[in-house]
């Protein structure tokens, strides 16, 4: 009698017991980064999540930079992963994002059931060494050049509105990157809906009928001159001008990477002119994040009061907020460089931030009080607002056009409208 052959791997395969192991390792790894950031992320901490010791993990990595990089190249795979399968569907290339964005959100909501890994989040890939970022770009250029050929697809076919593919393939992976900061176990018992209205807000949009964006002029931020005769205000200007461009370099290089030479020289002052305004990099990070949150809050504030109906506040608090990044006032601080500040600055951040988007909450629920949005589930759309928002300076790496404005109005009239042809409603 013949013994039929057990399908399943042998548990004694030394290969595929390493890998296992090295898996379990990212995972943990990159849920640690995630929430702490890898600024305060020690080996010794992921060994000890793991019941490991630290120079057992040095048989599956280098170093802690090693580390931060394979967690980004398993993230990678993923994202190409969902996006291969998406495309190689049956259908039109809306149905194809439309698969890829699904995909990522029972991903997603696995992890917090505890059934799949966690992936890291790509917030610190400019924190790498050379060799190791140009490779995470490259993985990630073919990620986006995967899904901006399903939207191109999407578009000849007219079931996607025709708007630059790279700004609709911009927006869709604003929803899927902020995943993670808004979804948790609550929603992982009502999946199923919470999976439809995302769908909803990104197919059909927040608006009720076709909604065009005005020209806006954007509003000044600050008022303050270095050339004013009152020293307080001179002191002022000079402090903001160390958070705008201390964001700059945060945004692009992320706080490990953040050089405060480069800054000080950047504004063609010594080192010790920087000292004397700022104490330290911790310091100017969360500077940096005060400063963010009170112009978010200055420009919804101005939103509310130059427009009236619910949507057409919303339209011009995102108008305002895209812009301002894309703008030589800006650019905003970006929210993933959170969990580099220590606890009780990310505390304080995380309160002022809730305000904000409350603020936002309001013009969602005036839009269903007065009939210009439809009925949609308003947090789902307060998060996926945010993640935009969140996203916009990636425009200015992706897209190839010498309008920010235009640009803003194009990337926007997708979570406005969504990415379907809204017919004109008289």
């Amino acid at each position: 009698m013949d013994l039929v052959a057990d399908a399943r791997p042998s548990p004694f395969i030394r290969g595929r017991q390493h890998q296992l192991k090295f898996q379990l390792i990212l995972s943990e790894a990159a849920a640690l980064f995630n929430w702490q950031g890898s600024r305060a992320t020690t080996l010794a901490d992921v060994a000890g999540s793991l019941n490991l010791t630290k120079t057992c993990l040095y048989y599956y990595v280098n170093n802690k930079q090693d580390l931060v990089y394979q967690c980004y190249v398993a993230s990678g795979s993923m994202w190409l992963g969902h996006a291969q399968q998406a495309s190689q569907l049956k259908g039109s290339g809306l149905d194809k994002i439309c698969a890829m964005v699904t995909a990522h959100l029972d991903q997603y909501a696995s992890t917090l059931r505890n059934e799949a890994p966690h992936f890291a989040m790509l917030t610190e890939v400019s924190s790498l060494e050379k060799a190791h970022r140009e490779d995470i770009f490259q993985r990630w250029s073919e990620v986006f050049e995967l899904c901006q050929t399903m939207v191109i697809q999407g578009i000849d076919e007219g079931t996607i509105g025709d708007v630059d593919p790279a700004v609709i393939t911009l927006a869709v992976f604003s929803i899927i990157q902020w995943f993670p900061v808004w979804l948790n176990r609550k929603h992982t018992a009502n999946i199923t809906e919470v999976v439809a209205s995302v769908m909803d807000i990104m197919i059909s949009g927040i608006s009720a009928q076709s909604h065009q964006f005005e020209q806006i002029l954007l509003p000044k931020v600050s008022h303050k001159s270095v050339d004013s005769f009152d020293r307080e205000a001179q002191k002022q200007a000079k402090r903001e001008a160390f958070y705008r461009v201390g964001s700059i370099h945060f945004n692009q290089k992320g706080y490990k990477g953040t050089s405060l030479d480069e800054i000080a020289g950047s504004l063609e002052v010594t080192k010790g002119a920087f000292y004397y305004h700022i104490r330290n990099k911790e310091e100017l990070l969360y500077q940096c994040f005060e400063r963010t949150l009170s112009i978010e809050q200055l420009l919804l504030e101005q939103a509310n009061k130059s427009a009236d109906s619910g949507l057409a506040k919303v339209g011009c608090a995102l108008q305002y907020l895209v812009n301002i990044q894309l703008s030589d006032q800006g650019p905003l601080i970006r929210y993933r460089s959170l969990p580099s500040l220590d606890e009780s600055h990310r505390k304080l951040v995380l309160k002022s931030s809730k305000r904000n988007s409350d603020n936002l909450g309001a013009f969602i629920r005036q839009g269903f009080d007065d009939g210009t949005l439809r009925d949609i589930d308003a947090e789902i759309a307060q998060h996926i607002l945010s993640g935009a928002i969140e996203a916009s300076p990636d425009l200015l790496e992706w897209v190839k056009s010498t309008s920010g404005k235009q640009i803003s109005r194009d990337y926007l009239n997708i979570f406005i409208n969504g990415l379907t042809i809204k017919p004109n409603v008289n």
